[in-house]
């Protein structure tokens, strides 16, 4: 076999990926030779460089590997004090950070690299980043200033094909553990591909040979490969050196993630209120692992279980799947129901009456919302008994409140746990009193602003980027502001003639919500629009130089005009709608992520969970005044990325001229809602006081 046989994807996340099984052992399998440029000189960061090195020992191969030393401030002065050769220090600092092998994962791991150095079939270099004043940096220096901050992999077959990797750094045994390491491929034999691995290679060539500016590479000291190779055992068998990493490989296993300080208390709220709740958390910030770990807690205390997890649309239930794997949960049997699924419910149902007789303890489902309230589930639900533990975790559960939903969910569970990071369905009081009588209170929030200024203790950065926000206003055309008014007017009339409360008639009158939903369409598709849009662009290209990485969320009425705007000014854009298929839809993002699509134009999809890479610009040109909805788009292109430091958000806000002023007192009153909507998405930028000074005056 060669690299041309494996199966490999454009891109892998260990948040979706096996990334272990399903690329480092299959590739290093193949491989002759490994070049790594892999971060911090760490014991576990060098047993996570030996990730399915076992392959490439097996085919006599060689390895290059690139770490730098973790140097505190305090040894950038020694080193400076002592007016001594950093390589002299550099000894004193490796050979500490080796100290301590408690871990047998971790010694384990080096003993194929120790081999590999006692045979001549690794050489390791040390590099050291200098500032612009020609100074040694420290490891904080240089997490701070994205420096040294990417992992590059460059591995060779026998028939000298070439497969690269780069992306982000994963230099921790608990960073490993927690699933945070993304990166993308690039296959020599692939000629749109090549020219991205012949820049990896150079990249890697420039560092192993010195050539870097502000970066210098010593060779590894020889007590530190001494040590190293004193670490393999006298009994280790190269020719069979599996038995040395399959014991703690499975010990690994049983758990590999661990929950951070809020999910931890997020679960305590919970089972301090019964066991009931709703946990409200902005997206990315963990709420899938807050669910398992509070089911994780359920099993440990009940002896029989019967566990629903339900998800409101059908692609979810695998990463749930995934998630519940990566998680560890030992849980045994898992059904997936969903309408595409048509063995879901015999299965189902064998299952449950295992349960019944004691042949097994646990059964977890992951359903789609639909298929719980189906008349098929609540069959199965009926034979429950009394014994057995019932938990029901729903995943956003906002859109469990609907109607036909809430008429027919059960009753039968007696732990609750709602998730979102929106919990409250807009312009619908009854689902809002439902979700609050069935699963119970808000028992805890992550809000976007905690997600923004806390620091996430793995990474050292905020959970989710940093972001500026900056409102752009937009007037209608003449003939818009008159079909506008006139709707207004028609309003006004109808609320003059009203006794209730202005906010109940909106909410109630059916005539009123289709006058506001015309009035809604004509902000949306305001031709203006199209000119501001215009001075968005220009304002990106003069702060940032760039426009890639950009997502235009915009009316249907406008998509055709925004992408022929677009093409006049020479900027690739494509339109992602529903219209694509899977296949498309993964090549579009591979290559909107890699920068050869600048820009998606999007509506509604991109509101649905789907993972956009590498965004880092939002220009907003269509919005309702849903909060789900404009926190969905902006949660779009705030997760943490490699080489993203801040997001942007740009907002197009419509506000109509009056006519009429006897209908002003009633459009400030409709208007409040998009001021609010402004001051949501302004409350936790960076430019807070800026925007709402801009606001205030509107």
């Amino acid at each position: 076999m060669s690299f041309k046989d494996l199966d490999l994807k454009r891109t892998y996340s260990s948040e979706n990926d096996d990334i272990l099984n399903d690329f480092y052992i299959p590739v290093l399998k193949e491989s002759i030779s490994y070049f790594d440029f892999s971060g911090f000189f760490t014991s576990e960061s060098l047993a996570i460089a030996a990730r399915g090195i076992l392959g490439l020992v097996k085919n006599d191969g060689y390895m290059k590997l690139i770490v730098s030393p973790r140097l505190t401030y305090k040894d950038i002065e020694t080193i400076k004090d002592a007016s001594q050769e950093p390589s002299k220090y550099i000894n004193y600092i490796l050979d500490k950070d080796l100290e301590l092998l408690e871990n047998e994962f971790v010694k384990d791991h080096l003993f194929a690299l120790g081999w590999m150095i006692a045979n001549n079939k690794l050489e390791i270099k040390i590099a050291l980043l200098y500032n612009q004043e020609g100074k040694i940096m420290s490891s904080d220096e240089i997490i701070n200033s994205g420096l040294f901050h990417q992992k590059i992999g460059i591995f060779t077959d026998k028939e000298g094909n070439v497969i690269t990797f780069s992306g982000s750094i994963n230099e921790t045994l608990l960073g490993w553990q927690r699933n945070v390491e993304e990166f993308k491929v690039f296959r020599s034999w692939i000629e749109i591909e090549n020219e991205y691995v012949k820049e990896d290679i150079k990249k890697f060539e420039k560092y192993w040979n010195n050539n870097a500016t502000n970066l210098k590479v010593i060779e590894i000291p020889e007590a530190i490969k001494q040590k190293l190779i004193k670490i393999v055992p006298k009994n280790f068998d190269i020719n069979s050196p599996e038995k040395w990493y399959i014991k703690n490989e499975n010990k690994n296993k049983i758990k590999k993630i661990t929950l951070f300080e809020h999910q931890i208390k997020a679960i305590e709220n919970w089972e301090s209120n019964n066991f009931r709740g709703i946990i409200s958390m902005a997206t990315g910030t963990g709420k899938t692992y807050t669910a398992i770990g509070a089911i994780d807690k359920i099993l440990k205390r009940s002896k029989k279980n019967f566990i629903v997890i339900t998800v409101p649309y059908s692609h979810l239930i695998e990463q749930w799947n995934n998630s519940i794997k990566r998680y560890g949960l030992d849980i045994g049997f898992i059904v997936k129901c969903f309408s595409e699924n048509s063995k879901w419910y015999s299965n189902l149902k064998r299952y449950v009456r295992k349960l019944l007789l004691g042949q097994i303890n646990n059964v977890l489902v992951i359903s789609t919302h639909d298929t719980l309230v189906s008349d098929k589930m609540k069959d199965i639900l009926l034979n429950l008994k009394a014994n057995i533990a019932t938990v029901l975790v729903a995943d956003e559960v906002h859109s469990i409140g609907s109607l036909k939903r809430r008429e027919n969910l059960s009753n039968i569970f007696r732990y609750r746990l709602g998730l979102s990071a929106t919990p409250k369905r807009m312009y619908d009081e009854f689902g809002n009193n439902f979700l609050k009588e069935y699963f119970g209170e808000i028992v805890y929030e992550f809000s976007l602003c905690d997600a923004i200024y806390k620091i996430n203790p793995l990474t050292y950065k905020s959970f989710l980027t940093p972001y500026y926000y900056y409102p752009y206003l937009c007037a209608l055309t003449e003939t818009e502001t008159r079909k506008y008014n006139n709707l207004t007017m028609k309003i006004f009339n109808i609320l003059k003639n009203s006794s209730d409360d202005f906010y109940d008639v909106i909410e109630n009158d059916e005539k009123i919500k289709m006058l506001l939903i015309k009035r809604s369409k004509i902000i949306k598709a305001a031709k203006n629009k199209l000119k501001v849009l215009e001075n968005i662009l220009s304002d990106i290209e003069r702060k940032h130089g760039d426009i890639s990485h950009t997502i235009i969320f915009t009316d249907d009425k406008l998509i055709t005009e925004t992408l022929d705007l677009l093409k006049s000014k020479k900027i690739y854009a494509v339109k992602f709608t529903q219209e694509l298929s899977n296949k498309q839809r993964i090549e579009v993002l591979n290559n909107f992520g890699e920068g050869i699509i600048q820009v998606l134009v999007a509506m509604k999809i991109l509101d649905e969970g789907v993972d956009v890479p590498e965004s880092k610009i939002a220009i907003i040109m269509s919005s309702s005044k849903n909060p789900r909805e404009f926190i969905q788009r902006i949660g779009r292109i705030l997760r943490v990325s490699e080489n993203k430091k801040y997001s942007y958000i740009y907002d197009i806000i419509t506000k109509p001229k009056l006519i009429d002023d006897s209908v002003l007192s009633i459009e400030n009153k409709l208007f409040k809602a998009e001021k609010e909507r402004v001051r949501i998405i302004a409350k936790c930028s960076l430019n807070y006081k800026e925007v709402m000074d801009k606001v205030n005056e509107i």
